[in-house]
């Protein structure tokens, strides 16, 4: 095996729904020349399966930002991290006064469905987030009291909003419950940003280092991404690639720089950054 590939979906490889054609040629030669890829994203499984379904050979799967890696296709689960139903109450505190309230998404073992209270959210945001939800072809549960939801665990919640509301929830969220809480832009809509909290011990740099772990397999790690929720796996390779589309902060920290995913600028970046990697002793 030569590596390890880590690859953010939205806005990295695709975005849209599906991966373009190029890229999923280009891919599969990664593949067939000793590469092993491996998908981590802050989609559900249901969404991120929905767009990788196209590939025909073997890869790993990490969701909810890591909270769980699976081995495909065989959707072997390899290892998981959840939140529990403790929070419920200090995150309806800590949303009380915003526009957003709390998601709990289900996870994989759920089929990704989703529990939360639409009376908690303002009517702009939720008139927002049915929009969302239709156009992902997510299922969200309404429930009067969270009490309702019967899962004792999960991968992770979400808020949602513009982005002074969203800060102020996740530094809530990581001061008061201490989990970790990247902000994200929603690659929905270009003004809302998804404030998604999972275990303390997750994040897609950790998910990285786990499927490196678990296989005992390291070789060169690359990773390409878009948004702040990358910046851990960012650290955990050794060589990053950012795209073009990426907040400027994060451009400055970039290995290699590459092009909008509408331009398939990921094929170009990673064949610089596999020459790259090969030039480099670990």
């Amino acid at each position: 095996m030569r590596g390890t590939i880590a690859l953010d979906i939205d806005g990295t490889l695709t975005d849209g729904e599906h991966l373009p054609p190029n890229v999923i040629a280009y891919l599969q030669s990664l593949t067939d020349s000793g590469w092993r890829l491996v998908f981590i994203t802050g989609r559900t499984f249901q969404s991120g399966y929905k767009t990788l379904k196209s590939l025909t050979f073997p890869y790993y799967l990490a969701v909810q930002n890591g909270a769980i890696i699976l081995e495909m296709p065989s959707q072997r689960i390899l290892a998981k991290k959840y939140l529990d139903r403790s929070i419920f109450k200090e995150m309806a505190e800590i949303c009380k006064d915003e526009p957003s309230d709390f998601v709990v998404f289900g996870g994989y073992e759920n089929n990704d469905h989703c529990y939360y209270l639409p009376e908690n959210f303002s009517p702009d945001l939720m008139a927002y987030l049915y929009r969302r939800v239709e156009s992902y072809r997510e299922i969200w549960h309404p429930l009067a009291s969270y009490e309702e939801i019967e899962l004792d665990f999960f991968p992770s919640i979400k808020c949602f909003g513009l982005y002074s509301s969203a800060k102020v929830l996740a530094q809530r969220i990581e001061d008061r419950l201490g989990l970790h809480v990247p902000v994200i832009r929603d690659p929905f809509g270009t003004d809302h940003y998804v404030v998604q909290a999972t275990h303390p011990q997750i994040s897609k740099g950790q998910a990285l280092l786990d499927l490196i772990d678990l296989t005992g397999q390291r070789g060169k790690v690359i990773a390409a991404g878009d948004d702040y929720n990358d910046v851990p796996m960012f650290a955990a390779a050794d060589v990053s690639i950012v795209m073009g589309t990426a907040p400027k902060d994060l451009l400055a920290s970039a290995d290699i720089i590459a092009k909008a995913a509408s331009e398939e600028g990921i094929i170009k970046a990673l064949e610089e950054a596999i020459g790259h990697a090969g030039n480099n002793r670990l």
